[in-house]
């Protein structure tokens, strides 16, 4: 709603606001504010834009300025106030769908995205040696062989180089095949280079890795062994020694399973290296493009959220904010389990998913949020939530509509008093301004497609919560460039690099200024918010899950 009101009626509303105050709680205040309006005697826009002379004499614009009233702190110039929060009850048991995860650690995702790797190693952390198998449709694991070896390098059928050389993808398969993986082990270690294979559910021993068929043929008529020359199927994978080109199995199942790996331990949960980062559970290996590998992690469903929380929120923070981002964590990855599937996971281990590095960056108490949350999710009239969350949102959420596609009746924007307790040198977006001369901004809008000739204004227009969700820019001609809602949002933070849409607009001597605070999309929960809530006021998880999602319970979910 917009006010048009004169100084004098904006001191008498400020006035009042103290009044209660001053009657409800019995406060005392340090020094009086006076509200005053602009040069022209009227507000542009609501409470917010009106100006606080303070007694020093410092002048500011009241849109970060709160007071506390008989129902709670209010931010001027914003509807709503936050009071105590609302605690996110129990709600119905629901189904999910699964409690084993497999996420893309390194993937190919059509065109947009490829990390798929040419080799994968891993090494034994806390166990000793490996299983070979595949995994089925139910998500169990089925053992074909094993090795003692500690250090592998799993590497698709190609010609691969690797450090000790080229793992060739043309090898002798002798004559015959077995029963089980240590009889054909036994027949293909009579010689130097021979290993075991499990072709299409069937065993067989392999020779040699050779770069050509030519080769592998004049290595058969060397050897005078009874075989023919093989290569695999764009699915095939093989494992070897790391540092050598020494194979130890190869798997071919072609599109029916891919090669997994399971780290064997005797003395507690098996933990496994890979890449610098210590994993929880299984590995998978396919080749969705024919000369790379897909790398997955299988493993239990709160072990993965283990290996979330501590990336996508620090471990050091308060156990209770901890337990809101493993709620959040938990039903993201319920909503979503399946999302990847073409591609052979559920979700990915980046931001396009959730952050996830498994165990390394875990401690007692990021590790402890998790566990005594097992099990429980987020829910809205007993479905699961899609529970979106961020760095910090600046003094306020927006209402999903504002900034995706759907509108979710438990993303709705509130103002939020509780960030501003943390301290810039922690949060350090907590405040930011980023300037563009107008031939910068001309060329941006221009270049979303429209003509304007100049930039002689820009216009934001704001939501109940303080954030853009329109910006307008016209020329000295009269022509317009707006931009709404998921536009904005697109426009402000991808085209503008701005950190969020949080942020007012300023000219001087030709340079706009977009001054804000926040980072990230502001829909859901704001991690910097959580972290206040539960060390400046002592907030509960379940109080921080209520404050940013309106409506929602807190309901036990069991596979089905």
């Amino acid at each position: 709603m917009k006010h048009k009101m004169t100084g004098l009626l904006i001191i008498s509303l400020v006035a009042v606001l103290v009044f209660s105050v001053l009657y409800a709680g019995d406060y005392s205040f340090a020094a009086g504010t006076i509200y005053v309006n602009d040069s022209q005697n009227i507000l542009s826009g609501d409470l917010s834009s009106a100006y606080a002379v303070g007694d020093t004499g410092t002048v500011a614009v009241t849109g970060g300025t709160y007071v506390i009233t008989g129902s709670g702190v209010v931010q001027i110039g914003q509807s709503g106030s936050t009071g105590e929060p609302t605690t996110a009850p129990d709600g119905p048991n629901i189904s999910v769908k699964y409690d084993t995860v497999r996420i893309g650690l390194y993937y190919y995702y059509s065109t947009l995205r490829d990390s798929s790797l040419n080799t994968a190693s891993l090494e034994n952390k806390v166990g000793s040696g490996y299983s070979f198998g595949y995994y089925d449709s139910s998500r169990v694991f089925h053992e074909l062989g094993s090795t003692a070896v500690t250090q592998l390098t799993m590497v698709p059928d190609v010609n691969t180089a690797v450090t000790a050389g080229t793992n060739g993808c043309y090898h002798i398969k002798l004559s015959g095949t077995y029963s089980d993986f240590y009889s054909a082990q036994n027949a293909a270690l009579q010689y130097t280079d021979g290993f075991p294979a499990w072709y299409n559910g069937t065993y067989y021993a392999m020779l040699g890795n050779y770069e050509s068929s030519a080769e592998a043929t004049s290595a058969l008529a060397s050897l005078g062994v009874a075989g023919e020359v093989y290569t695999g199927s764009s699915r095939c994978v093989a494992v070897t020694k790391t540092g050598t080109t020494s194979i130890l199995f190869e798997f071919d199942y072609g599109t029916n399973a891919n090669l997994a790996v399971h780290p064997i331990s005797n003395s507690g949960k098996a933990i496994t290296w890979f890449k610098g980062y210590a994993y929880y559970g299984d590995f998978e290996y396919y080749r969705y493009i024919s000369g790379k590998l897909t790398v997955i992690n299988i493993l239990p469903l709160e072990d993965y959220i283990k290996g979330v929380v501590p990336y996508e929120m620090t471990a050091s923070w308060p156990l209770e904010a901890l337990k809101a981002q493993a709620l959040c964590a938990r039903t993201y990855f319920a909503a979503n389990a399946g999302r990847y599937s073409l591609f052979g996971f559920d979700v990915t281990a980046d931001t396009y998913s959730q952050a996830y590095r498994g165990t390394t960056g875990a401690n007692a108490t990021s590790d402890s949020a998790v566990d005594v949350t097992a099990g429980r999710y987020i829910t809205y009239n007993g479905s699961l939530c899609t529970t979106f969350y961020f760095s910090s949102d600046g003094g306020g959420t927006e209402n999903s509509e504002n900034v995706f596609t759907n509108s979710l009746p438990y993303c709705r924007g509130v103002v939020d008093p509780y960030e501003d307790a943390v301290p810039a040198s922690m949060n350090s977006r907590k405040s930011w301004s980023v300037q563009f001369s107008a031939a910068d901004l001309l060329a941006k809008v221009n270049g979303k497609g429209y003509s304007l000739r100049d930039i002689a204004s820009v216009l934001p227009t704001y939501s109940d919560t303080n954030n853009v969700v329109t910006l307008t820019f016209t020329d000295s001609a009269g022509a317009s460039a707006s931009f709404t809602r998921i536009n904005c949002y697109s426009f402000s933070c991808g085209t503008l690099g701005l950190n969020s849409i949080h942020y007012t607009v300023s000219l001087d001597n030709g340079t706009y200024t977009f001054s804000g605070g926040g980072w990230g999309h502001s829909v859901g929960l704001s991690q910097f918010g959580a972290y206040s809530m539960a060390k400046n006021y002592g907030y509960g998880a379940r109080q921080i899950i209520g404050f940013y999602f309106t409506g929602v319970n807190i309901s036990l979910g069991t596979v089905s």
